[in-house]
């Protein structure tokens, strides 16, 4: 298991990059009340060709899941091609 101190979580949370990043991506993928929604995000990673993620990450849990699949869709953000959803 992973563990992330506070700092870590705090160094990340302020990187603007970041702030940007979760602000697209959130809102395909968390409810209204923060949670994650993994099927939301598994239906991301198909749109986008990612359809090994349920296979893949299958042994993780569901925040390993979300981080894993979030750093790939963040490649293909980073390159313009990431595709969403509409809302």
């Amino acid at each position: 298991m992973m563990d992330i101190t506070s700092d870590q979580r705090e160094a990340w949370s302020k990187r603007p990059e970041n702030h940007e990043w979760e602000g697209i991506i959130g809102p395909h993928y968390k409810r209204p009340d923060g949670v994650v929604n993994i099927e939301a995000l598994h239906e991301i990673a198909r749109l986008n060709g990612l359809t090994d993620t349920r296979s893949e990450y299958g042994h993780l849990n569901v925040g390993q899941v979300a981080m894993n699949i979030r750093n790939r869709l963040r490649i293909l953000w980073k390159q313009g091609m990431l595709k969403l959803p509409s809302i």
